[in-house]
């Protein structure tokens, strides 16, 4: 069950004349935009609630996002001012002709991990070989575990993949041995649970591989920059107080979802704080390296043949934003 907050979000969306425009960031009130979550309500929607909350001079809409919704296509389309989708999927995007633009970083590391049983034996990346490894083909994981597997130099006819559901049922069944997961969200079901497992961190191996990000259409920036920036303070200043207060921040994820387990998503937020604190502990900021390196990834891996990251990639808000 949803909160009234939504519904009222959902009004000044529509007297605003957002719903169902194209180029609505030009054909709008100027201080009203929306932004599209890639996924069901969960600790990830923290930063912005907290945003929305604290902004001045802007009313910025939560939209959730979905398994059968896609913020790029939504932000694409002109139907969403604002996404939040993984920052390889902006390149893959934009490579096919998207023309959207990163404006800031959420994950400045990836919250992707492998997780095995305790008592499995397998606690390192070499312990992979001669196992049976979960693959959710497509996603951020998959590319982390390709770059993995390269780097390591594991020896691929060892190792048996296997397709896997989102559910996390196979795995505590023992169907395979090793699971992809993010940090802070399957950790937290097994706890619950009552199941021991060892997290095996690609960062521990000198995995570079950026996050979620917000990202805009290019002529969004064009046509009202100072648009862009109070949109961005706003999430910065939300990450800021949701990593201070994540209680509070929980809270306001009730409001917006009454259906959420407020006990599981405080958990998880907790879990992932120091993947929502930027590079150097600045939100929402990672330098154009931690850029070129996850770019240069994806063109080893065949994900994507070419790149432009001064076009994909645009922080001169976010750097603003901590500048003062």
């Amino acid at each position: 069950m949803v909160h009234k907050m939504r519904n009222v979000i959902a009004l000044v969306l529509l007297t605003s004349g957002l719903i169902g425009c194209t180029g609505c960031a030009s054909e709008t009130d100027a201080s009203s935009v929306s932004l599209r979550q890639e996924w069901f309500p969960y600790a990830g929607y923290a930063g912005e609630l907290m945003g929305i909350e604290y902004a001045e001079g802007i009313e910025i809409t939560l939209e959730e996002g979905s398994d059968n919704v896609d913020p790029i296509k939504m932000v694409t389309s002109g139907m969403n001012d604002f996404g939040v989708a993984s920052a390889d999927r902006i390149l893959t995007a934009n490579e096919k002709g998207a023309d959207l633009v990163v404006i800031g970083v959420i994950n400045y590391n990836s919250p992707t991990c492998f997780l095995t049983k305790k008592g499995s034996g397998i606690t390192t990346v070499e312990g992979f070989e001669g196992k049976r490894i979960g693959i959710l083909t497509g996603t951020n994981t998959e590319y982390v575990y390709q770059a993995l597997k390269s780097k390591m130099k594991l020896d691929e006819s060892s190792i048996t993949e296997t397709e896997i559901p989102f559910d996390l049922a196979t795995f505590i069944a023992g169907s395979y041995d090793v699971r992809p997961a993010f940090i802070y969200d399957e950790t937290v079901s097994l706890d619950q649970q009552g199941i021991k497992y060892n997290v095996i961190e690609p960062k521990d191996y000198g995995i570079q591989f950026l996050g979620t990000v917000y990202f805009t259409r290019r002529e969004v920036i064009e046509q009202n920059p100072e648009l862009v920036q109070s949109f961005v303070n706003a999430m910065a200043l939300g990450w800021e107080k949701a990593i201070a207060d994540p209680s509070k921040a929980i809270k306001l994820l009730k409001k917006y979802d009454e259906s959420i387990d407020s006990k599981r998503e405080l958990a998880s937020l907790k879990k992932g704080l120091d993947y929502f604190k930027g590079q150097d502990g600045k939100v929402l900021y990672a330098d154009m390296d931690a850029w070129k390196e996850m770019a240069e990834t994806l063109v080893a891996l065949g994900v994507i043949k070419k790149y432009n990251l001064d076009e994909s990639v645009d922080m001169q808000f976010v750097n603003k934003y901590h500048s003062k």
